[in-house]
């Protein structure tokens, strides 16, 4: 009988007061109020320097549920769930959140940097982030939320980088992957000879970072122990390297052609085709844009899922948008992928 009256305790305590008779006996919870939320800074410029130190904390004060009849039908523990909510809009419409059990929340320079960008935040820039607490004690009573609190945090610029030293001396490490949002993942563009072998490096050196080479049972499955074995290219050419250290894999792509096409020339994916400049490390071509409608949009081994176009209108190439062009003429466009950090391009009207 005392298992059915925990289990009907459990189902009613999703409601402020609530109540269950059985021989004169009630239940009621009470205590179920919104907290009060603090935060030891207002403004935190972060430096990579940093990235190690306690650079801002939450604390709050929690409801505190009773149970009368706890001794017979059992407490509210584990009833209360306090969540941290962030985000950089005010109405919390989309947000980071931190399900807590104690009553305060730390940041350590790197984790606020990594989660001030993840917002939205930009590098060098003030981002405001508005935090509250929202306490809720089940599916089927509204969760009540604490004071807002807001934090200004400049972010500063987070690259990681993988490099790509040759085996010969291991001492060139110009050839590299990057992984933009720090998740493990990385990419670039390399040109390489067939059978040049390297590494993976975290580091711009063989000795502080983490080197991957290639596991004995795969070329393609990365090894850190001391069993791995170079990795090398099995074909030379100009390739996209893609490299998880989450799953230890890389992969190669080899590129056959970047070509210009739009409105101008019926979309074609062969009649503005680019060429590579070795020694600029650079992709160029000189073509006439007579019709500007939709603009233009540069297209990777004649696949409409590999292209590139710019989404801002700042020079820099993104994924799946198209250049505009304002006017009709002859221009010259050339594309940089050489900086694994941003892929850039020019148009030029000659």
């Amino acid at each position: 009988m005392k298992t059915i009256y925990q289990y009907i305790m459990v189902m009613l305590s999703l409601m402020l007061v609530a109540s269950c008779n059985n021989d004169g006996d009630t239940v009621t919870l009470s205590g179920f109020e919104a907290g009060e939320l603090k935060a030891t800074v207002t403004d935190v410029v972060l430096t990579s320097g940093q990235s190690g130190n306690l650079v801002l904390a939450f604390a709050w004060n929690a409801s505190e549920l009773s149970v009368t009849q706890s001794d017979k039908y059992g407490t509210s523990a584990g009833l209360l769930v306090n969540t941290l909510q962030l985000s950089t809009e005010s109405s919390f419409s989309s947000s980071k959140e931190y399900t807590e059990t104690n009553y305060s929340k730390s940041f350590t320079g790197s984790v606020l940097n990594t989660l001030a960008l993840s917002l939205g935040g930009k590098a060098g820039e003030a981002t405001t982030i508005y935090a509250r607490l929202k306490s809720s004690i089940g599916a089927n009573e509204d969760p009540l939320y604490s004071n807002v609190v807001s934090v200004k945090v400049t972010p500063y610029e987070k690259v990681f980088y993988l490099y790509m030293p040759k085996a010969d001396s291991y001492t060139d490490f110009s050839n590299k992957l990057c992984s933009r949002e720090g998740d493990g993942e990385y990419e670039g563009y390399v040109q390489a000879s067939q059978w040049d072998n390297f590494k993976f490096s975290t580091e711009a050196n063989m000795t502080t970072g983490t080197v991957y080479g290639s596991s004995a049972s795969g070329l393609y499955i990365l090894d850190s122990s001391d069993a791995m074995w170079n990795i090398w290219f099995d074909e030379g050419g100009y390739f996209l390297i893609k490299a998880s250290t989450n799953t230890e894999t890389w992969s190669k792509t080899a590129i056959t052609s970047f070509s210009i096409t739009g409105e101008f020339n019926a979309w074609s994916l062969t009649s503005d085709v680019m060429t590579y400049d070795s020694t600029t490390k650079k992709w160029s071509v000189t073509c006439n844009i007579s019709n500007v409608l939709y603009g233009i949009q540069i297209i990777g081994n004649q696949n409409w899922s590999f292209k590139y176009g710019d989404t801002d209108g700042n020079g820099e190439l993104t994924s799946g948008e198209s250049i505009p062009v304002s006017e009709t003429g002859t221009y010259t466009i050339t594309m940089d992928l050489s900086d694994p950090v941003k892929y850039t391009y020019t148009i030029t009207k000659n």
